[in-house]
């Protein structure tokens, strides 16, 4: 017979799976995806991760041709505009330590997507815009429009 301190152990191990965190729902992960891209939200790099997993079309490979981005199965809405593809940067694996969350808005207007989301004038090309301890940047790479909130770039 098993003593007491052995049931207890083995009941806990068995139950430990049902204690497990159930993956978001996908209206939970659009809201956090989306909150994160424009500075309302800091979710660490692997929540973000986590999130936009759950968009991904099913048996998507994670990597693609953005490289470490996520391809999503329909599109995000990020201040109105559809985004497919968004990535994370963790702050801690590079030199800055800044964590930052990226939407690519594809071929719309930079100056579209500067004004949906407020920004002053620009500066060298790009705009900027100060939300709390974060920056909202909007800018071009590689031929497309994105928007990036850097984390955590001010102390308190």
């Amino acid at each position: 017979m098993f003593s007491f301190a052995r049931r207890c152990l083995a009941l806990t191990c068995l139950a430990a799976p049902a204690f497990a965190a159930a993956p978001p729902s996908a209206e939970v992960a659009r809201t956090q995806l989306v909150e994160a891209i424009t500075c309302q939200r800091h979710l660490t790099p692997e929540q973000f991760d986590a999130m936009a997993k759950v968009l991904m079309p099913a048996g998507a490979k994670t990597r693609d041709e953005y490289d470490d981005g996520y391809t999503l199965a329909s599109p995000l809405m990020v201040l109105g505009l559809p985004v497919t593809h968004v990535t994370s940067y963790d702050g801690s694996s590079g030199e800055d330590g800044v964590d930052s969350y990226t939407a690519y808005f594809g071929s719309a207007e930079i100056s579209k997507v500067a004004a949906l989301a407020k920004m002053p004038p620009p500066v060298a090309g790009g705009y900027r815009r100060e939300v709390g301890r974060h920056d909202l940047s909007v800018d071009r790479v590689d031929g497309q429009t994105v928007l990036y909130c850097s984390y955590d770039l001010r102390s308190h």
